[in-house]
Formats: C-alpha cells, sequence, structure tokens
C-alpha cells in the first residue's frame, strides 16, 4: 500500500484551488494625467512587480492564476498602456507605449492598484527592477553570529546633574492676531469665489525629488476608491455643481447679421421643413435663434410649440424667449447660474434673479450685456439694472446705464427711467425735463414716467395737475393685470391724495395696500381737518393702523390741537409726544416746480361715489380747470392773496369741521 505524506497532500490541494479559482478580475480607467489598473481576488496573500523589456510583470502569490481581460480596454486607450498579458508562468504582463512609470499601491487586501503616470520613476524605485527568475532562489550571505551585549549595570552609569527642559516660546499676541485674521480673510475670499484652495502646495522647481514610498504601500483608510470627475474650472459650474453652458451657445449677437430685416427673416423662415412635411432641426433652431436675436420671444415660443425636434438648447432658448416677453420662470432651467462666468449669468439674473448680489458674477453679466445687440440692450436694459438695485447692487446698475447710453447722442426713455430710478434710490434730484418728455411718448414707459413724477412730488408735497390725476385714472385702467399694475396703483392713490382727496386715496386701498404708510403721512402733514377728522379718529374697536412713530406722533399732535385728547391718544400718548412734532417729521408744503414759494395744499374734491378709475375719471373731469388753477397760483407764506374761491373753501371747510366735531360730541352730552 503506497503512503503519501502530508506535505504531498496539502500541495495537491493547494493546486487543486489555483486551478477551480475564478479569474483575477482587471479593471481599467482614464484619468486626469494617469492611466488606472485595478487587479482584484480576495486569494492575493503577496504580490510583486517589477520592470521587463515592455514594460512591468505582476506577480501573485499563490501563482499559477487567470486574468480576465476581456474588458480592458473597453473604455481606455493604448495612449499609455499598450498590452495586457498573461505570462506562461502565470506572471500578468504590462506592456507600455509611452515613456512612463507604473506606481503600485494596495488599498485593502486583495485590490492592487497600479497608476500609469507620464515620464521616468523615482530612482532607486523597487519596482523598477527586473523580478528573479521562477524558480531560482535568491543567494544570500549567511548571517553572522552577533555577539550578545555586556548586562546593564547602573552603577557604571555617568551622573549627570538634572538640567530643566527649556521652556516653550510662549506665542506673541500679534502673531495670533493675525493668523486669525489672515483665516477669516481667506474664509471670506473662498466663500465669494476669489480663493481656490488645493490639496497639496505646488512642489517648487529647485526642490528635491521625494524619496521612493515604496513598493507595497498600503492605505487603510476607508476601504473602496472612488473615481472623480474631471476637474473644472470653479468659474464655470453654477451653484449647484452643473456644468455652465458655453457662451457660444447664448452668443445673441451673431445670430443675426448686417442685412436687412425683411431679407434675414425670408431666409430664416424658409425651407423649415422637408420631403413630406418633416421638421428640418437645423432649419428650425436657425429660425428660433434669429426670432430671440430680435427680441420676439412670443414667435420663438410659437415655432417651438409647433415642432417638436430634439435639441439640447431647446429649454434655454424656451427661457429666452419668456425673458424678452417680460416674464420670469422661477426654477427653470437657467436657475441658479448666476454665478456663471458665462453669458448664462445675464439670462440667469433676468429669468430667476438670486436673493443676495453676492450670488451673481456682475463681470460676466456686464460683458453678456454689453456683447448684446443694441435693440436688446434698450428693451433688457431697464430691467436689469432695476433688478440689480433690487439685489441693492446700485454700481453694477449704473454700469448698466451707462452701457445702455453707447452709441446714441439722444438718452432714450429706457435709459431715462434707469437713470430717474437711480437717483431716486441714491436720494440726487430727478431729471424732470427728461420725465416730462417720455410722459408725454406713447407706449407703457410714459406710465412708468407718469409714477416715477408722483413719487416724486410725494416727496417734495407737490401737488399734481389734474391732468395728471386724470390721466393716471386712465393709465391704471389699461394697465390692469400687467406689471405696471401695482405700480401705477400706488401712484394713483398718492396723486389723490396730494391732491386732497384722502377719501378716495383710502377707498382704493386695493390698488397698492403697500401706499397705505404715504398716504397716512400725507394726511398727518397737510390733509385738511375734515379728512383727518373722519379718518384719524377711531373708534374703540377700530384696529390701529401699523404706521411709523413719525406718522403716528404728527396725527396725535394734529388732533391734540383740535381738543380730542382722547383719540390723540390712540396715536400717541400725550406724556410721549414731543412738544414739537417738525422735529421728527417735518411738515411738506406744495412747491412750484422752478420756485421756491409756498402755496396752499389744493381743497379736498367732494367725493364722487365711484368705484372705477373710469367713473372717477368723468367724475373729475368737471372740476379739472379749477384744480389746475389751483396747482399753479403762487402765494407767499406773508401775504397770502385770498380770492373769494379760496374763502368759499375755506368757509365750506370750517362748516364740515365744525359738523364732524359736534357729531363726535353729541354721545358726551
Amino acid at each position: 500500500m503506497t503512503r503519501i505524506g502530508m506535505g504531498s497532500v496539502l500541495a495537491l490541494l493547494a493546486a487543486s484551488a489555483v486551478a477551480n479559482a475564478e479569474p483575477v478580475v482587471v479593471r481599467t480607467g482614464e484619468h486626469p494625467g494617469f492611466t488606472r489598473l485595478v487587479v482584484e481576488d480576495a486569494g492575493i496573500r503577496a504580490w510583486t512587480l517589477g520592470r521587463t523589456a515592455e514594460g512591468y510583470a505582476l506577480r501573485l502569490s499563490p501563482g499559477g492564476r487567470t486574468f480576465a481581460l476581456s474588458n480592458a480596454f473597453r473604455i481606455i486607450t493604448r495612449q499609455r498602456l499598450g498590452s495586457l498579458e498573461p505570462a506562461p508562468n502565470g506572471d500578468l504582463r504590462i506592456g507600455l507605449s509611452c515613456a512612463c512609470h507604473i506606481t503600485p499601491t494596495e488599498i485593502r487586501p486583495g485590490v492592487i492598484v497600479l497608476d500609469i503616470h507620464d515620464g521616468a520613476a523615482l530612482a532607486g524605485a523597487t519596482h523598477e527592477k527586473p523580478l528573479p527568475q521562477p524558480g531560482v532562489a535568491e543567494i544570500r550571505p549567511r548571517a553572522r553570529p552577533v555577539s550578545s551585549p555586556p548586562p546593564y549595570d547602573w552603577r557604571t552609569v555617568d551622573r549627570r546633574p538634572f538640567e530643566a527642559a527649556p521652556a516653550p516660546p510662549l506665542e506673541q499676541p500679534f502673531v495670533a492676531a493675525m493668523r486669525q485674521s489672515l483665516v477669516e480673510q481667506l474664509s471670506r475670499g473662498s466663500a465669494a469665489g476669489a480663493v481656490d484652495f488645493v490639496e497639496k502646495p505646488p512642489v517648487a522647481e529647485s526642490a528635491a525629488p521625494a524619496t521612493d514610498p515604496g513598493a507595497n504601500v498600503r492605505i487603510l483608510p476607508e476601504p473602496g476608491y472612488g473615481i472623480s470627475a474631471l476637474q473644472h474650472d470653479p468659474a464655470k459650474l453654477t451653484a449647484t455643481g452643473a456644468e455652465c453652458p458655453a457662451d457660444e451657445r447664448m452668443d445673441v449677437a451673431s445670430w443675426l447679421d448686417d442685412r436687412p430685416v425683411a431679407e434675414q427673416m425670408s431666409a430664416a423662415l424658409s425651407g423649415l421643413t422637408g420631403e413630406f412635411d418633416q421638421p428640418r432641426p437645423e432649419a428650425i433652431a436657425a429660425a428660433v435663434r434669429f426670432y430671440l436675436g430680435l427680441g420676439f420671444g412670443a414667435e420663438a415660443r410659437l415655432l417651438l410649440e409647433t415642432f417638436t425636434f430634439e435639441s439640447a438648447d431647446r429649454e434655454t432658448w424656451e427661457t429666452m424667449a419668456r425673458v424678452l416677453d417680460g416674464e420670469r420662470q422661477p426654477g427653470g432651467p437657467l436657475s441658479s447660474m448666476a454665478s456663471c462666468d458665462t453669458a448664462a449669468a445675464l439670462w440667469s439674473v433676468l429669468a430667476d434673479p438670486p436673493t443676495s448680489s453676492r450670488a451673481v458674477n456682475a463681470p460676466a453679466v456686464l460683458r453678456a450685456f454689453s456683447s448684446l445687440p443694441r435693440h436688446l440692450r434698450q428693451t433688457l436694459g431697464p430691467r436689469l439694472a432695476e433688478t440689480l438695485m433690487n439685489l441693492g447692487d446700485l454700481a453694477n446698475a449704473e454700469g448698466i446705464r451707462q452701457i445702455m447710453m453707447r452709441g446714441s447722442t439722444d438718452p432714450s426713455a429706457g435709459v431715462t427711467l434707469t437713470e430717474a430710478r437711480l437717483m431716486m434710490v441714491t436720494g440726487e434730484p430727478l431729471p424732470l425735463a427728461d420725465l416730462e418728455r417720455v410722459k408725454a411718448e406713447p407706449g407703457s414707459m410714459s406710465g412708468e414716467a407718469l409714477a416715477l413724477l408722483i413719487e416724486r412730488k410725494a416727496a417734495y408735497g407737490e401737488a399734481p395737475t389734474a391732468d395728471d390725476v386724470l390721466q393716471l385714472a386712465a393709465m391704471h385702467h389699461e394697465a390692469r393685470g400687467t406689471k405696471l399694475d401695482g405700480r401705477l396703483g400706488r401712484a394713483y392713490r398718492l396723486a389723490l391724495a396730494l391732491s386732497g382727496d384722502f377719501d378716495q386715496a383710502f377707498a382704493r386701498h386695493d390698488l397698492a395696500p403697500e401706499a397705505d404708510e404715504d398716504v397716512w403721512r400725507l394726511l398727518a402733514a397737510f390733509g385738511p381737518d375734515s379728512s383727518l377728522l373722519e379718518h384719524a379718529v377711531l373708534a374703540d374697536s377700530d384696529p390701529r393702523p401699523p404706521l411709523p412713530q413719525a406718522t403716528r406722533q404728527a396725527l396725535a399732535d394734529r388732533l391734540r390741537s383740535l381738543g380730542l385728547e382722547a383719540s390723540a391718544d390712540r396715536w400717541w400718548r400725550g406724556d410721549d409726544a414731543t412738544k414739537d412734532s417738525a422735529a421728527i417729521m417735518p411738515p411738506l408744503h406744495f412747491i412750484t416746480q422752478g420756485t421756491d414759494e409756498v402755496i396752499p395744499p389744493v381743497p379736498a374734491a367732494g367725493a364722487s361715489g365711484a368705484d372705477r378709475p373710469e367713473d372717477e375719471v368723468r367724475a373729475t373731469a368737471d372740476d379739472a380747470p379749477q384744480a389746475a388753477s389751483a396747482s399753479q397760483a403762487v402765494v407767499t407764506p406773508e401775504k397770502a392773496a385770498v380770492s373769494l374761491h379760496d374763502g368759499r373753501n375755506a368757509l365750506e371747510e370750517s362748516v364740515r369741521t365744525r359738523q364732524k366735531i359736534e357729531d363726535l360730541l353729541r354721545p358726551l352730552r
């Protein structure tokens, strides 16, 4: 009977296990600056990498393994890795097609990462040596016996006096303060996108080469490896990390040429369909871009809705068309792109403005706006400047206005309105002559100019003319449901208050609820006593309107002057009121344009009972000559020439005031 030793049995079992093992998985991938090979198998116990004539050879232990190489070149090129093939002895031959070197790393047991980098390897790297031939034992000299050291004897040790360690140097306070300041400034710069941090600072050219980290480097952080994307320029990424559209995709100026518009339109709209009326995507895309270049947003959207075709810019064109028509698109395809360094920043600010000016790449917006055709600058400029003003960016809003002025001798209506809004925010005098010129022009901008003039009159306490009140009522009726609805409604309420018709100014609260504070302020400043008693004397059950302190104190002072102490306390208690209310809220006077003389306020017009602006227009038309003459009468405070008309109005006002006071005091008798 044949006897088999235990060692032979173990060898046969190991060979059988290797023969029946699964092939070693080999994966590849391209990365910026290097190509990666990943060799993974749970049965790998040891490995060695060495140089060959063609490149490198990887030897695994236990040997005799097979490799799965069918998908090795599926996603990579042969720019660095030329070939992969198993050797007869079980090694993996790695052929290189460039002057490259391999850096091996074992990220965890059984997973070996081989990165192929351009250039030569570090001098003295162990994996740059050839592998020993299989079956040839490495001859090493026999180790010499080492004599044991003598035993330790504490009595023979030198006894030196104890020396205290030097105290660590204390850091100067100004060094810590400077370090903290640098950290704060770098943090602010990083948040604003002006500073970029790198994981490792670049090595100087004169620095000595790094030492070889070793052939077997094992990194033991979290297992696995991540596939990182290509490095992107932060200026070309949106706030959400997506890729910013390139400038070429929104180069509106290139969508038009120097030919007459009719000739361009004829060429752009011909050939939209081909054989069997099939849409031609290239021709339709060119027609859409042509309409966008002209500023025809509705026509561009109609083309996109009529023809169905695939295009990466289809949603972007639709958003641009909405912007050209004066619409917003929150959450659209251009949202969160205001930080891009391309033309997308301009259209993103117009389509979905961010909540802070820090999220806007202002240089990119100005650059893209400057490259637009002149007619689009005039169309989009006022809206863009107003958006930047709402974000508090007055400097770049002024830059938009200056770009709009380029190429024109006389300021357009849009430039004038933009300049007026900027001056109103900064407190500068408005260009009244230019606003009057825009007001006389046809179009929607005349309404905006008139609204700005009324705002200015409300700030200085000037009475509008009867024609202005009539024109505002008509314009507001026409602008219902448009973007000018609220702006003209506010101006109309202020004009009614400035004309003395506080009853209608309060009754038309629905036109512009945000104008309530200004109407109350005008009532407290120069409203007649009858209007003051009608609106400022509150019943116990009536809630007090939320008004600023100065307005409430002015109303209380007016009511105390009429002897209504209890009603005044509803607005401002007597012990808290100042003796001089003018120190908190200066009284407003009517000032005629071009003079410094004060004129009396326009007497309150009788309530017309109309609920609609057109009815109010008809009701006020009969009194227009009287209101106009009253607003043009110039009177000095010292010598007021009282006419019969003014005396009659004063007498009627006194009678109405007396009657209201008697009605208020009747329950107390």
